[in-house]
């Protein structure tokens, strides 16, 4: 059974080495150079994740209110410490909005 897959698997015409120690494959990764990018895809990738962002944001806004139960801290002026629990409600795209700019 396994002779059987490995022959199914098998490349014809092409034998498949790959690097066989650690320092054959950190060689291998280091002769990767990437193309540079012209204007265009620079342009092209900016325009795609504008799109992306707006089309996320939309769907956000269509989801249902997010309901969860907060907490309130206070001490008095002698000392003592009080909570209370605060119903809380937040729209799901003032999150995403928000995200990384506290």
């Amino acid at each position: 059974m396994f002779e059987f897959i490995k022959k199914l698997f098998k490349a014809p015409n092409k034998t498949m080495t790959g690097p066989n120690t650690l320092n054959e494959l950190f060689e291998q990764f280091k002769t990767y150079n990437p193309a540079p990018k012209t204007p265009e895809d620079i342009v092209r990738d900016y325009t795609i994740k504008e799109t992306m962002a707006s089309l996320e944001l939309s769907y956000l806004r269509q989801d249902p209110a997010m309901l969860y139960t907060g907490n309130q801290v206070w001490y008095d002026q002698d000392g003592n410490k009080y909570f209370d629990f605060v119903p809380c409600v937040m729209r799901p795209e003032v999150h995403y909005c928000c995200y990384g700019k506290n």
